[in-house]
């Protein structure tokens, strides 16, 4: 596996990966792009602190292309969805 440059904050712009509704959707996002080694950070926007609903994800600019592609590993496929969606489900047996 390639090794990966450390981001300087000095040295390259952060750019808007992806916005979001909520903060913890966005702090979530974040913590899965930092566990896979890349740096991400989260801007928050509320006009009474305590109360965020909108979040946008940055990224350096080198690790866009790398953090778009862990985003879209994540997702299910088509296939997947469909398949899931044809299953019935196990009957609630009422247990917890």
């Amino acid at each position: 596996m390639a090794a990966h440059r450390v981001a300087n904050e000095d040295e390259e712009p952060w750019v808007l990966l992806q916005a979001c509704p909520e903060a913890m959707g966005a702090q979530v996002l974040a913590g899965r792009l930092q566990a896979d080694g890349i740096p991400a950070r989260v801007s928050t926007f509320s006009p009474i602190p305590g109360l965020e609903q909108n979040a946008e994800v940055y990224v350096p600019r080198g690790w866009l292309a790398r953090a778009r592609k862990c985003l879209d590993e994540q997702l299910p496929s088509e296939e997947e969805l469909a398949d899931l969606a044809a299953h019935t489900p196990p009957p609630d047996d009422g247990a917890p």
